[in-house]
């Protein structure tokens, strides 16, 4: 399967706090760093296409992005996934609506989970039982705004366990 995503720039500390929280609550932090998804994994992605579908996003897009992720909050997702505690993007996040829907055409359409809208995000922890993720969340609630900045998207295969970083582009 392939998507996209960014691996924002964070402080040293800023960073640290949040893969300490990872560590302990995302099943995934060893295999897959901090990130914010662009689009969504999907599965028969004809590489050559979706290189192309990122040069051409990365290029609309006028340069780094700066935000900030927001107070931490739960979400369920549907199925048998569980609860999550995610960061929001809040200031950067139209910039990062825009790459998403950009990016969010053939060759990489698709696979988006729920029905809203799309909202970027830091997931800090996966997969837990509803009270879990309201501990976890209360573990994060007292953390100032995190200044973000993403100057950069990779197209990334994942297998489920590993992911592989097929093309990387700068923004702008």
């Amino acid at each position: 399967m392939l998507a996209v995503i960014a691996l924002p720039a964070l402080a040293a500390g800023d960073r640290r706090r949040i893969d300490r929280l990872r560590r302990r609550f995302d099943p995934r932090h060893a295999a897959v760093p901090a990130h914010v998804t662009l689009a969504f994994p999907k599965a028969a992605v004809d590489r050559a296409a979706a290189r192309q579908r990122v040069a051409r996003a990365a290029a609309a897009t006028p340069g780094i992005v700066r935000g900030r992720l927001g107070r931490a909050e739960t979400i369920r997702t549907p199925g048998p996934r569980g609860w999550f505690v995610v960061l929001p993007v809040t200031a950067g996040a139209p910039a990062l609506a825009r790459l998403h829907h950009r990016l969010s055409r053939p060759p990489l359409d698709g696979n988006r989970r729920g029905a809203g809208p799309y909202r970027p995000h830091l997931t800090v922890a996966a997969r837990l039982d509803r009270a879990a993720a309201g501990r976890v969340r209360r573990m994060a609630q007292g953390w100032p705004a995190i200044p973000l900045s993403v100057g950069a998207i990779r197209l990334a295969a994942w297998d489920g366990r590993t992911l592989e970083t097929v093309d990387g582009r700068r923004l702008g």
